[in-house]
């Protein structure tokens, strides 16, 4: 008796396994290392230290989904793939990475770290995403930058910053590449542009 209620177990047991479906793996994905390399004038235009915050988003960019925006101005995803943080996180860390590699603020950190520091870059990331541009698929960046004094919180400047990328083809991975040689193009504009404001900034001070 024991022997066939453990049969009808096991048959019953194997039928629901055959009948559910099988989840889909998940692939995550983080945006490339920046190829950014240490800049020759390490020492002569850099400020003491610089903190980086997350940047505000729309609901849509809020999360780790891949993102297509469509001719119709609707967001799809891009199918069992997902970023590896949600994508404000994801960008200022891999900002802070870009700066690390660049060399010429020597004392980095993320505002949620709570140290001090000379300025703080936020702003707004109004794009982090494929998008269809006359019907050709690329990868779009848009970063409205904010630099502001910690001293005093008032706005040292601004700046729209936006690179495009065409992708090779539809896949997540295409895109992820794309977007990686994009964030790169933007980081070495959004660099030195940092660097020039806080700079024009602090001799400001010390001219006063």
């Amino acid at each position: 008796m024991i022997k066939r209620l453990l049969l009808a177990l096991a048959v019953v047991t194997l039928s629901a396994c055959q009948i559910l479906p099988e989840r889909p793996v998940v692939a995550l994905y983080q945006l490339p290392p920046s190829t950014i390399t240490a800049a020759t004038d390490s020492q002569g235009d850099a400020i003491r230290s610089l903190r980086l915050d997350r940047p505000g988003t729309s609901d849509a960019l809020n999360g780790n989904r891949l993102l297509v925006l469509a001719s119709d101005n609707s967001f799809e995803a891009y199918p069992n793939a997902r970023w590896s943080a949600p994508v404000p996180t994801l960008w200022r860390d891999w900002l802070l990475d870009a700066f690390w590699r660049d060399g010429r603020i020597d004392q980095l950190s993320v505002v949620s770290d709570g140290l001090q520091a000379q300025f703080e870059l936020g702003g707004t990331l109004r794009a982090l995403h494929s998008e269809y541009d006359n019907g050709v698929l690329q990868a779009s960046i848009r970063y409205d930058a904010l630099l502001i004094d910690t001293r005093s919180r008032e706005i040292v400047a601004s700046q729209r910053f936006q690179t495009r990328e065409p992708i090779a083809d539809n896949s997540a991975q295409a895109a992820v590449r794309a977007l990686g040689i994009a964030a790169d193009a933007m980081a070495a504009e959004l660099i030195d542009w940092t660097l020039r404001e806080t700079r024009s900034t602090v001799d400001t001070r010390t001219q006063q």
